[in-house]
């Protein structure tokens, strides 16, 4: 369900359009935290209102333990995510096009069965998708095997521009199987 909120988004326009940049973020910080508390409510509505619609008689007790199987298998492939987007809206309300295709996060990448080269080209587009999705915590699952391929993906981490630090992974995420990554700050430049 998307929630429209009308004078938040004026208030955002009349904050952006100011031409000095010092006003212009004042006016800014002033705008996040007067509308904070509105899209707060509103999206405690919408949890409550997902929660009713998934738990109010709408199971019997067989497809509940049915859909309580299949989801702690799925668990890890679904997200809950809220998008917040500038949008048209037709002349009654109405949301014009189509909702943007949700952005799915990944926090890990898994190099079973690369070479090296492979491994690297993949973790650098991986570190690329965790920034500019704002990820702060990511691992690389590598193996343990000879450990080569654990060597070389920490040497490339090692001084990458995107990476602030990296150790192995703790023991729910594999060890020494795996390397834990913490990305960089995203800043706008």
């Amino acid at each position: 369900m998307a929630t429209i909120f009308g004078q938040e988004g004026r208030n955002l326009y009349n904050a952006f359009f100011i031409p000095d940049t010092a006003k212009r973020k004042a006016a800014l910080d002033a705008w996040i935290k007067s509308t904070t508390p509105v899209i707060q409510a509103a999206v405690s509505e919408e949890l409550k209102a997902l929660i009713e619609f998934v738990t109010e008689g709408r199971w019997t007790e067989e497809g509940w333990r049915r859909g309580e199987e299949k989801l702690r298998r799925i668990q890890n492939d679904y997200h809950l995510i809220m998008d917040i987007k500038l949008r048209v809206l037709g002349s009654r309300g109405k949301l014009l096009g189509t909702l943007p295709a949700p952005i799915i996060r990944k926090t890990e990448i898994d190099l079973h069965g690369k070479t090296v080269n492979e491994a690297i080209s993949l973790v650098e587009e991986f570190l690329k998708e965790s920034y500019n999705s704002h990820e702060r915590r990511v691992w690389i699952i590598h193996g343990k095997g000879t450990g080569v391929l654990r060597e070389e993906v920490r040497r490339h981490l090692e001084n990458h521009p995107l990476v602030e630090s990296f150790t192995p992974a703790d023991q729910s995420h594999g060890e020494e199987g795996a390397t834990q990554v913490d990305i960089i700050e995203w800043t706008v430049s």
